[in-house]
């Protein structure tokens, strides 16, 4: 006989870890017989799980009582000194009942391991897509570097998907690439079209509260008539460009005034200038009196005024860095030729200040038009 047939696990019942008490009693007893049985019973081992746990089940013999003495003289040799000597057979009983008991443990894992496989691989064959993303992820594992930058988001994308999926919405968690792809989905596609997107891509984009959440982190937020040199020096230093250009234009907007809770201030009116440059903050009131009076004699702003740099990239540099919003503030069609040109003066020595240079300014067509005029 073999050593693979001593312990055949065939002998031990399949339900052997859920036996309890005497049912467990009666298995070992037919098993490993009565004198393994009853070193158990007094020690009160009453499941396989509490018997594998034991590190010792000889340590009684160390102790003198008379409950064990019976249970002694069966299972070890009294030596004249006194000492008792385990028999071998008990011990081969208790070393073989251990392994084989770890060996159906074994059998039970790889059983449930072979199950959960023929399931992965049915689940595998009925269904294409899962066939399809096997497919890509074994293609692009031993890609170049190059084109694994190129696939970063998309197995990002792909990896927050199907983690979701299977989870609360509680649960939902996002890396930084699809945060900031959702950012930038929800800036050019606005509010409605970024909602519909995540609610028929279930888990792969935040909620909006979310998304507002990361645009106040990002301290990205625009203060009506602030304009945003230190940024601006900040983002230059990023690209490594000292040089640009400065644009100044008007895009008509629906007139609506709107309560800011970051500057306590009401924005939509008609931004008050001060040599052609916009005062922040000049309608802040906590009289309703006075916000009244606004409403009754301050127009609100049909045009939304923005001023942008475009950096010029030195002859090292392959493409040329984005554009950067300056400022922005709400205006009518009110502003003269002098009012322009204080604001370009003032944006240039700013700009100085701040180690920029602005090779050149244009405007738009309104703006034009107040120069010809």
């Amino acid at each position: 006989m073999n050593k693979k047939d001593v312990y055949d696990v065939s002998v031990l019942p399949d339900n052997i870890f859920t036996l309890k008490g005497e049912e467990f009693f009666h298995a070992i007893r037919s098993l490993v017989g009565e004198v393994i049985c009853n070193i158990l019973q007094i020690q009160m081992i009453d499941s396989a799980q509490n018997f594998l746990n034991t590190v010792d089940v000889f340590e009684i013999f160390k102790y003198d009582s008379e409950e064990i003495d019976n249970i002694k003289t069966k299972s070890c040799f009294k030596m004249r000194n006194g000492e008792y000597i385990i028999r071998t057979g008990v011990l081969n009983n208790m070393t073989y009942l251990k392994t084989i008991l770890k060996k159906k443990i074994e059998e039970q894992h790889s059983f449930t391991n072979d199950l959960q496989k023929e399931r992965y691989y049915e689940l595998i064959d009925q269904n294409s897509m899962l066939q399809s993303l096997i497919d890509w992820y074994s293609q692009n594992q031993f890609t170049n570097n190059y084109s694994n930058k190129k696939h970063l988001f998309v197995s990002s994308f792909i990896d927050t998907i199907t983690k979701n999926i299977v989870k609360s919405k509680q649960g939902y968690r996002y890396d930084d690439s699809v945060k900031d792809f959702a950012l930038v989905l929800y800036i050019l596609g606005g509010k409605q079209c970024y909602d519909f997107i995540r609610i028929n891509i279930i888990g792969a984009l935040p909620n909006l509260t979310t998304i507002n959440k990361l645009i106040s982190n990002a301290d990205s937020i625009l203060t009506e008539g602030q304009f945003r040199f230190a940024a601006l020096k900040e983002y230059l230093d990023t690209v490594n460009v000292r040089f640009g250009f400065c644009a100044e234009d008007c895009t008509g907007v629906i007139k609506k005034v709107k309560y800011d809770v970051t500057t306590n201030s009401f924005i939509g009116f008609v931004t008050k200038l001060s040599n052609g440059v916009p005062i922040r903050d000049c309608y802040q009131t906590d009289s309703f009196e006075q916000l009244t009076f606004w409403f009754d004699n301050i127009e609100k702003a049909s045009l939304l005024n923005i001023h942008m740099f475009q950096p010029i990239p030195q002859s090292n540099q392959a493409n040329a860095p984005a554009s950067f919003l300056i400022s922005a503030y709400g205006v009518d069609s009110t502003s003269t030729a002098i009012d322009i040109i204080n604001r370009w003066i003032y944006l240039f020595n700013n700009c100085i200040q701040n180690q920029i240079r602005i090779i050149g300014f244009s405007t738009g067509k309104i703006f034009a038009s107040k120069f010809s005029s």
